[in-house]
């Protein structure tokens, strides 16, 4: 029933879907329970004008020889549902309500109840001269409980997508947190193979003990993320300290050669060691890149000097 009705008279609904087609019937018409689609052109005589009664009667004063009538009832079930999908995974929003929603909740769903099996519209048609023309009611107390109903779920329903999007913003703000702890690390800092930064997050953050298969799998899924993340931030970080590095690496070397850490080093790959270590405690975890390590090892305080010559004289015996 797509015609909009008139629904402000009291009216015993269920009387009236008794008695249109006894009225139908005492106007030489025939009733039919059914009523067509409204056409492009139609009439609807609302029921504060003209009354149920007088609408059959001016069927038979326009000459109509069937009178079409429908009804629906109501059904408690499924009249108040926040969520659209039950079945999805995580908390459904009624899960979500306060106190005060949920006893909302329950007073509307108790009010709907009480309604089942009601009658909450009836709708008579007739045609002439080629225009069909409708009267119908909807019941007051349904017109109520709808509005009512829609009140409540402008307020507290929560659709898919939204649930969705909350989701996902939840999980970004987790990732976040995960991976701004492990940057914050200067072990996971000083990590210079993925497969180490991996085992440092998940000795970190171990998955639930008792978590199913999709929540295991959705813990792993995040800690990964994180790690990228926080693999990104420690990147970017290493660039920054070490760019002003560069920009006094003779003072760099000096200081370094000063603190004497090289002392008894005799290689270039025991040097070089050295210095990254020292530079990665210093900067607070952060390894020094390669191409950093290349240039400073080439300042003059950091190179091994050539160990000195000694010229031995051999005294010839006097003869």
């Amino acid at each position: 029933m797509s015609i909009p009705v008139q629904h402000s008279t009291v009216v015993d609904l269920r009387k009236l879907v008794d008695q249109v087609p006894v009225w139908a019937a005492e106007k030489g018409m025939n009733p039919l329970a059914a009523v067509p689609e409204a056409p492009g052109r139609h009439v609807l005589l609302e029921d504060e004008l003209v009354n149920a009664e007088a609408f059959i009667g001016l069927a038979h004063t326009c000459g109509a020889r069937v009178l079409y009538y429908d009804s629906e009832t109501f059904t408690a079930e499924g009249f108040v549902v926040l969520d659209e999908n039950d079945e999805e995974d995580g908390p459904t929003a009624e899960q979500q309500l306060d106190t005060e929603a949920k006893r909302e909740l329950k007073k509307l769903r108790r009010a709907t109840q009480s309604c089942d099996g009601q009658i909450t519209s009836v709708l008579m048609c007739f045609m002439a001269e080629g225009v069909a023309h409708f009267w119908g009611h909807v019941a007051r107390w349904y017109t109520e409980l709808t509005e009512q109903r829609d009140e409540f779920l402008q307020l507290h329903r929560v659709s898919q997508s939204d649930r969705d999007e909350d989701d996902r913003a939840r999980t970004a703000a987790e990732v976040e947190r995960i991976a701004a702890e492990l940057a914050a690390g200067p072990e996971f800092r000083a990590a210079t193979k993925r497969s180490h930064h991996q085992d440092i997050a998940a000795n970190a953050y171990p998955p639930p003990v008792d978590g199913n298969d999709d929540q295991l799998e959705e813990h792993e899924r995040l800690i990964r993320w994180a790690v990228n993340q926080a693999v990104t931030v420690v990147e970017v970080a290493t660039r920054r300290v070490y760019a002003g590095y560069e920009r006094d690496l003779d003072a760099l070397a000096q200081e370094i050669a000063a603190a004497r850490i090289l002392d008894g080093a005799t290689t270039i790959a025991a040097r070089t060691l050295l210095v990254s270590e020292h530079l990665t405690a210093t900067s607070g975890g952060y390894t020094p890149p390669k191409r950093f390590l290349d240039l400073l090892m080439l300042r003059p305080h950091l190179r091994k000097q050539p160990a000195a010559r000694t010229i031995v004289n051999d005294t010839l015996p006097l003869d």
